[in-house]
């Protein structure tokens, strides 16, 4: 009886010296483990057996000598030994045994969860827009001159947009959330449509329908929950932040449409030239004008747009080799 009580706490040990071993220092298994572990003085000793145990197998070497020593436990069968050492012996090998098939058995099962079940790359060329349907059910539209990598896990699904703009029709999975991460934004929903714009100081996120959570990836801040119509941006190195701009704005690329509200000339600059080549280039010194522009436009008439934005912000095109530069007025150039 006695016996069977002192198997019983061995294996408990066990198992809790392999919980352990993955469990982060704010999981509730730890305040389980110290309840169990506090309730008697022999749950500290069997479990401080197992710990000692560990340490002195887990290493190559070791578990040689392991095995040498299971080899010799044949000596310990001899009927003149006596029985009690015989037990102890065998019981102390099972249970280096058995904690490290559990431990490493569990981390084969962790490196398994964590390969990926798919991978692809998404892109739409220029002057092209790029719809793919994905493995569960969700679809991906790129816009002009974006770059998408598509990685699927087990316990995840997760979309890394290098660059551009893209629109997530996301398949509902509870037990799968699906991840966009782009510049120092994570976007995490479960089933909705939203739109993920990367630009170069900040990333846009525009909710068609359904609940959308944003966060930082550089800082600890809160996240911010978005519903229908709600737009956030993250800065590269700051907190997510709610935006006015229309959430529809977003989505006007699917109909050849381009929409600007309130947009510096970088916002400008970078977005038209995801629609040409070579790319229209803004001089250093307007990297951070405050002018700020509000259109509607084609985008078959970019061309058009570009040679009557002057008209818009105090600026000039200038015309060097093959490409296009939008340049400050100066004194000397005014009328």
């Amino acid at each position: 009886m006695a016996a069977n009580r002192e198997h019983q706490l061995r294996q408990a040990a066990i198992r809790w010296f392999v919980r352990l071993q993955t469990a982060a220092m704010d999981d509730p298994e730890r305040s389980k483990f110290e309840q169990w572990l506090l309730a008697s003085q022999a749950h500290q000793q069997a479990y401080e057996q197992v710990a000692t145990l560990w340490e002195r197998f887990d290493s190559a070497p070791a578990l040689e000598n392991l095995a040498d020593a299971m080899e010799q436990q044949a000596y310990f069968k001899k009927p003149q030994r006596n029985g009690r050492i015989k037990k102890t012996v065998a019981g102390v090998l099972s249970a280096a045994v058995l904690v490290f098939g559990l431990t490493h058995g569990y981390q084969e099962y962790e490196r398994w969860q964590a390969a990926p079940v798919l991978q692809a790359v998404a892109q739409a060329g220029f002057g092209q827009i790029s719809r793919q349907r994905l493995q569960d059910g969700s679809e991906l539209t790129l816009n002009s001159g974006s770059d998408a990598e598509v990685t699927f896990y087990r316990d995840r699904r997760e979309v890394h947009l290098k660059r551009g703009e893209a629109i997530f029709d996301v398949a509902r999975d509870p037990d799968r959330p699906f991840i966009v991460l782009s510049g120092n934004a994570r976007v995490t929903v479960y089933g909705t449509r939203f739109a993920v714009n990367r630009l170069q100081r900040l990333v846009r996120i525009s909710v068609d329908h359904g609940l959308v959570k944003v966060e930082p990836q550089n800082t600890t801040a809160s996240p911010l929950w978005l519903r229908k119509g709600e737009v956030a941006e993250v800065p590269n190195a700051a907190a997510p932040l709610r935006s006015s701009h229309q959430a529809a704005d977003a989505f006007s690329f699917t109909q050849g449409m381009i929409s600007f509200d309130h947009a510096d000339l970088s916002e400008i600059v970078e977005t038209l030239s995801r629609y040409r080549r070579p790319p229209l280039q803004l001089q250093a010194a307007l990297q951070h004008s405050p002018a700020q522009v509000t259109a509607v436009i084609k985008t078959r008439n970019i061309e058009k747009f570009i040679s009557q934005l002057p008209q818009l912000a105090p600026v000039r095109i200038d015309h060097r080799d093959d490409s296009a530069w939008v340049v400050p007025v100066t004194s000397r150039t005014k009328k």
